[in-house]
Parts: C-alpha cells; structure tokens; sequence
C-alpha cells in the first residue's frame, strides 16, 4: 500500500500562504482534516497524519487558517457532489462525519457496548468530559496488557484530563503502522482559557475503538 504524502500541495499551501499575514488567533475545535506540526528543527509541517509519525509535536492551527481550509474543503465538497449528480448537504454531512463539535451532556450506557466507529469513540470521550467522570473517561482507553505502573501513570493523567473542557475532536486515519493502530483522534481542549493540542492514539481490537497516550 503506497503511504499519503505527508505535505498537502495546492490547497493548504495555498491557504498557508494567504494566512500568513493574519493575526495568530488560536482556532477553536474545527474540522479542517489538517494537522500542524511543530518539527524537532523548529520547522512546521501540515499534514494529514499523526505528528509522532514525523517526529513532531501537534501545535494549534490559528483561527484564520482553519476557517480558510474548512471553507476551500466545503466547497470542494458541494462541488464535487454536483458534479456527480449527488446531494451536495450529504456530501457535507459525510466531510463532517469524523469531527465532534458537540456531544450529550451524558454519556452512553455502559450496557451499550463499545465504541463501534473512531467518531463513536471521540463522542464518548467528550460527553465522558463533560461529566468531569475520570473513570467514564477511563473507559474509552485501552487497558489490555498494560503493566500497573504504567496503568497508575495513565490513570493520574486521565485524572488531569478530566480537568479541562474538551471543545473538539478530529480523527485522523493512520498511513502505515500496526493493523491495531486504527489512527490519532486530536482533541482541543480549554486550558486556562487558551487552547492546548493532545493527540491520542486509537486502537483497534475486535470491532471496538479504543485510546491510548501517544
């Protein structure tokens, strides 16, 4: 299987290039398909897979720049449904499919079983969130084969996590990897006021879509 190109060409270069003169708003939670990452070099690289792939670390993409992508994607969208003769508000409807810009205040039902789909799961982790429920939070992590230690680590970061309000997630798909590394889900969380990047890893196992710390 050939890999995606990490770098996107004409239209996020393109969107790079003509933000670059705007103020650096930090975005709130949107669905852009894009992520920023900060190289080791101090470098920065836009792709559309996880930043550990590369090394490098999620950094916020500015306000400026997410609704210029969000706007070209749309677009992209409604057009290529017409021409295909297809209902453009569907084709948008399936663009945001993988983005949670809200979530119930409450979460599902453990009895529902788990997470079936990568934007189940971040649903689960944001209404989790919402309840400030570190062990509702809990249990969209994977546990399987985890020794204490490293449980008790991951615990006590769940606890700091539930801390915070989570505003948004993305998911993105893994190019290359473990066939149980199903891909990253990025959150956007409120911290202080000011926005701050984790990303995740999500894991496949049995049908079910879990998270584990990058």
């Amino acid at each position: 299987m050939q890999a995606r190109k990490p770098l996107f060409a004409s239209l996020i270069a393109a969107s790079v290039l003509a933000a670059a003169t705007s103020a650096p708003r930090p975005a709130e939670a949107t669905a852009t398909g894009v992520l920023r990452c900060q190289m080791p070099d101090g470098t920065t690289l836009y792709t559309n897979q996880g930043c550990g792939a590369f090394g490098a670390r999620s950094a916020p993409i500015t306000a400026d720049l997410a609704n210029r992508i969000v706007s070209e994607r749309r677009l992209e969208a409604r057009l290529g449904a017409l021409r295909n003769g297809e209902d453009p508000d569907v084709a948008l409807d399936e663009l945001q499919a993988a983005s949670v810009t809200s979530a119930p205040s409450t979460r599902r039902d453990v009895s529902a079983g788990c997470a079936r789909t990568p934007a189940q799961l971040a649903r689960d982790l944001q209404a989790s969130m919402a309840m400030r429920d570190v062990n509702r939070v809990a249990e969209s992590f994977d546990w399987q084969g985890m020794p204490n230690r490293d449980a008790q680590r991951v615990m006590d970061g769940l606890v700091r996590l539930a801390e915070h309000d989570l505003v948004g997630a993305e998911y993105f798909d893994a190019a290359l990897g473990p066939a149980a590394q199903a891909g990253v889900l990025q959150v956007t969380l409120r911290d202080d006021g000011a926005p701050r990047i984790d990303d995740f890893e999500v894991t496949r196992a049995s049908g079910c879509y879990f998270l584990r710390y990058a």
